[in-house]
C-alpha cells in the first residue's frame, strides 16, 4: 500500500522563518493518511509555542516518535503528553541511557534525555509505550526502523559521543532511527540526526519496507564532521537512488550543506522550522 495525501511540517529546527522560535534541535509533524505523528520534539522551548503560531493542533497528535536520546530531540515530551495524553510513543530504551559529549580541552556536556521527560514517558501506562528493537510498520504506510545495522565504516555516529564522563566508552547510539512513509513515488524519510548514516539508515529502509525508490529524504543529516571522503560517497548514494528531493536541517552542518548544494542542485532545499512541504504524491 502507498498513501496518496502526505503534509510535512518543519516545527524545530536551528533555522527558522520570520516570527518563530530559533532552537538547535528538531521537530516535524506528518500528517498521512488521517493519522497525526510528531517526529521528535526539539529541547522545550520552541514546539509549543512554533506550532500556535503555525496553526498546527498538537492536541491531535496520536503517535510521537523519538529518533533518539539526545536533548535537543526528547525537550518537549513531557508537554506534548500533556497536550495530547493519549498519545502513543515509539522509542527506542537506549534513549533513556546517561550520554555525554566530550571535546578536546573541554568539560564533559550533557546530553541526556532530561530527566522530567524521561518521567513523563515511564509514567505512562505500559500500552501507550512502544520500545522497538526491530522495524515496525505503525500504520499501513508508515513504518520506524528500530535499530539500524553500521555495515559503512565511513559512517560514525558523528560527534564525541561517549556513555562515560571519563569518556572511556564511545556511545554507538544503538538508540538512533529513522521514519519512513511509502508514497507511490517511493519512501519519504524523516531523519532526526542520523547518527547511524545516512547510506546505513537507507538501505536500511529500502530492506526493512520492501519498496527501493527514495522520493525524498528530510531531517538533520548530522554531517557537521564529516569527511570530503564520506561527503561523497553520501552524494553518490543519493545519486544512486535517484532522490527527487533532499532537505537537510539541524545538524547538517554549513559546510556540508554547500556541498550538498554544489554536487546535487536544485535537489537540495536547506530545511527550516516554518517550511511545509505537500509532495505530489
Amino acid at each position: 500500500m502507498a498513501c496518496s495525501d502526505i503534509r510535512i511540517r518543519i516545527l524545530v529546527d536551528n533555522n527558522v522563518s520570520t516570527g518563530l522560535a530559533e532552537e538547535h534541535g528538531f521537530s516535524a509533524l506528518i500528517e498521512v493518511s488521517g493519522n497525526s505523528i510528531l517526529f521528535d520534539t526539539g529541547q522545550g522551548k520552541a514546539l509549543v509555542p512554533n506550532a500556535a503560531i503555525l496553526a498546527c493542533d498538537l492536541r491531535r497528535v496520536d503517535t510521537l516518535i523519538l529518533s533518539h536520546g539526545h536533548y535537543d530531540h526528547v525537550g518537549a515530551v513531557s508537554q506534548v503528553l500533556q497536550i495530547a495524553p493519549t498519545t502513543r510513543v515509539f522509542c527506542h530504551a537506549g534513549s533513556l541511557l546517561t550520554r555525554y559529549s566530550i571535546r578536546s580541552g573541554e568539560a564533559p556536556r550533557t546530553i541526556s534525555m532530561p530527566i522530567s521527560e524521561m518521567k513523563a514517558i515511564l509514567d505512562l501506562p505500559a500500552y501507550q509505550v512502544q520500545w522497538l528493537t526491530a522495524p515496525r510498520q505503525i500504520f499501513p504506510d508508515v513504518g520506524v526502523t528500530g535499530p539500524i545495522p553500521r555495515t559503512h565504516p565511513w559512517e560514525d555516529t558523528g560527534g564525541p559521543f561517549f556513555l562515560d564522563a571519563e569518556g572511556r566508552y564511545p556511545d554507538p547510539m544503538v538508540d538512533d532511527m529513522a521514519l519512513w512513509v511509502n508514497t507511490s513515488r517511493g519512501l519519504i524519510i524523516l531523519l532526526g540526526c542520523c547518527h547511524s548514516g545516512l547510506v546505513n539508515t537507507v538501505e536500511h529502509i529500502r530492506s526493512a519496507s520492501g519498496v527501493e525508490r527514495v522520493f525524498g529524504i528530510i531531517g538533520g543529516l548530522h554531517l557537521v564532521n564529516a569527511s570530503r571522503e564520506r561527503l561523497t560517497a553520501t552524494c553518490s548514494a543519493l545519486r544512486t537512488w535517484d532522490t527527487d528531493f533532499v532537505v537537510p536541517c539541524h545538524c547538517t552542518g554549513d559546510e556540508a550543506m554547500a556541498f550538498l548544494n554544489n554536487e546535487l542542485g536544485s535537489k537540495v532545499t536547506q530545511g527550516y522550522a516554518g517550511l511545509e512541504l505537500q509532495p505530489m504524491v
